[in-house]
């Protein structure tokens, strides 16, 4: 797969779906996806209506963008808004709404919010920025918290000292059990 257009390919789905019946077989099987992103994939394109009846597909907690609490996104956007700061963050955050607007709004109202895909991208702002401090918005699952510490590791290594994250990991192992132990 050149993981484009095979994922546009109607019979290669359909051929999918009836494999994944097969492999099914009489066993119910529940498979969770966590994130509002591939909720709205499911239903846009029908995936649920694919799968055999036995396959039940749970939509569950929600990824990290799409459950961040109202403060912690709030307090992002008060240090957006300080001239003082680049403020940096994935593009999924910038338009989830907070209490007083999103980052997109902060934006547009003049404050320096750049959008970038590693925290890496941050660290090499705050390199050509030395007079300037740079937030970093960490945000994400477990997976996506050794790519911080890295960049931590790299700016404290580099002697920057410009260079700051606000940090909003979460893990997806304790709502998950949860989720599993509940009846």
């Amino acid at each position: 797969m050149k993981f484009a257009d095979e994922f546009r390919d109607a019979d290669l789905a359909r051929s999918l779906a009836t494999r994944i019946g097969a492999e099914a077989g009489d066993k119910h099987w529940k498979i969770m996806e966590v994130c509002g992103g591939h909720t709205h994939t499911i239903f846009k394109y029908g995936i649920e209506d694919l799968l055999p009846s036995n396959v039940e597909l749970v939509h569950g907690p929600g990824c990290p963008v799409c459950v961040i609490p109202m403060g912690r996104l709030d307090d992002g956007i008060a240090l957006a808004r300080d001239h003082d700061i680049i403020f940096t963050c994935f593009g999924d955050l910038m338009r989830v709404p907070g209490s007083h607007g999103s980052l997109l709004d902060a934006k547009a109202a003049g404050a320096d919010v750049r959008m970038v895909y590693s925290p890496l991208d941050a660290l090499k702002i705050a390199r050509e920025n030395p007079d300037r401090r740079v937030v970093f918005y960490a945000i994400g699952f477990e997976t996506t918290a050794p790519s911080t510490a890295l960049t931590l590791m790299r700016a404290k290594a580099e002697g920057l000292r410009n260079f700051f994250v606000f940090c909003n990991h979460v893990t997806i192992i304790p709502p998950m059990k949860a989720i599993l132990d509940s009846p």
